[in-house]
């Protein structure tokens, strides 16, 4: 008994002397994301572990509406986590929750040309604190037949948004139950309406001029509605109202824009026999005088500042939102941040609707959303006081007045 004792130990010993000088430690990383992700990351962690047969990841998923308490409560016992835009990571780097990742970038020489871009954009401080692996486009959507019927051009290319407004009022036609519109409209609850206001890349209100900015969109969009060339506010107010993509199968509506998740939705209830109208894409529209962009929100991969094991973490991520990885987001309808020649040629191949599929990774993509801890709630003033513009209980002026004291009181003061 005694000489097997002897023997089991001494395998164990040897095993783990050549697990140490091989670097293969078995090592368990802890990993939180929200649920609509799971069928994602559950791939990307198996193709990961493939590689890193010593590595196992415990991703745990909590439903999206829950997920941001569940994280305050669980990111010290993390490892890495995933945030669905920069206003979260920076409340997680206010809070000292995250790694900065320059050194182990330079460290490992990682490759950061696809998704440079964003990287930079959401720099805190000058530093690294998160690696984007999704990322959104933003585009205008227009009904072909409606055009046709009404004998005008589509848009392409460079075009503006003075020009979607003209357009929208050659394409409205009709009375009553008839009546075909020549752009859609949200709930006056959601912040679409903020989106020509970005394309001047205003997307902070904590700044005044950003803020004036998002008022002047809000004025633009509202008069579209008060021109009769989209339905007004108030009738949009309904839960029916956040359903773009079933108003937009409808027939009624010439255009409207919104992400590029769009296109899947539309796509599969036209499939599903839902609607059968002939749709294609075209770039967001820019100010007169400005230079064409579109907008998006990039999903973000950070390590924490608690790990025990930073490196292995941080190879993850990277590995994540890296340019092997993007393959897999491709093939599951992702649209990922990692953009090369390879990857818009992939994007692209094979996609029969739209037709002009291009237009989402064509463009010059600035991020919607500031890396800013108190933008949510500086955000989130804005909508309420917008939507009472947008429903005629108050003018803009007093809109942009309450929304600059509130903001100052609610959320500058009180940090």
């Amino acid at each position: 008994m005694r000489k097997l004792l002897a023997l089991v130990l001494a395998v164990i010993m040897i095993a783990s002397l050549t697990s140490f000088s091989l670097g293969e430690e078995k090592v368990t990383l802890n990993f939180q994301m929200w649920s609509d992700e799971q069928e994602l990351f559950d791939k990307l962690i198996e193709l990961y572990t493939a590689e890193h047969p010593n590595v196992t990841i415990n991703m745990t998923c909590t439903p999206s509406n829950d997920y941001g308490t569940k994280l305050q409560a669980v990111v010290g016992d993390a490892d890495m986590f995933g945030i669905s835009s920069p206003p979260g990571l920076a409340e997680y780097v206010n809070k000292g929750a995250v790694l900065a990742l320059d050194d182990l970038i330079a460290e490992k020489q990682t490759d950061l040309s696809g998704i440079e871009g964003i990287v930079d954009s959401i720099k805190i401080d000058d530093k690294v604190y998160g690696l984007p692996y999704k990322t959104s486009s933003w585009v205008v959507y227009y009904n072909k037949d409606l055009f046709d019927a009404a004998g005008i051009a589509y848009p392409e290319g460079d075009w503006t948004w003075e020009e979607y407004f003209e357009l929208a009022g050659k394409l409205t036609s009709g009375e009553g139950s008839d009546k075909i519109y020549g752009s859609l409209n949200f709930q006056p609850t959601s912040m679409w309406w903020r989106v020509p206001g970005n394309t001047r890349k205003a997307t902070n209100p904590l700044n005044d001029d950003e803020l004036h900015a998002w008022m002047e969109a809000a004025a633009y969009c509202k008069s579209l509605s008060d021109a009769g060339y989209q339905p007004l506010y108030e009738d949009m107010a309904s839960d029916a109202g956040a359903d773009y993509a079933g108003n937009f199968l409808q027939g009624k509506y010439a255009m409207f824009y919104t992400g590029d998740w769009a296109i899947e939705m539309l796509n599969t209830a036209i499939r599903n026999g839902d609607g059968q109208i002939n749709y294609d894409i075209a770039p967001l529209p820019h100010w007169e005088g400005d230079e064409p962009v579109t907008v998006g929100a990039a999903g973000l991969l950070m390590v924490t500042s608690t790990t025990k094991y930073p490196e292995i973490a941080y190879d993850f991520i990277s590995f994540c939102t890296g340019a092997e990885a993007s393959k897999t987001l491709l093939a599951m309808d992702y649209f990922p941040a990692w953009q090369d020649e390879n990857t818009i040629a992939t994007y692209c191949e094979g996609k029969l609707a739209p037709e002009h599929i291009e237009y989402i990774v064509n463009q010059t993509i600035i991020s919607q959303v500031p890396c800013d801890a108190l933008y949510n709630p500086a955000a989130n003033i804005c909508k309420e006081e917008v939507s009472l513009f947008l429903l005629d209980e108050q003018d803009i002026e007093t809109t942009e007045e309450n929304c600059k004291a509130r903001i100052l009181e609610e959320v500058v003061n009180a940090k």
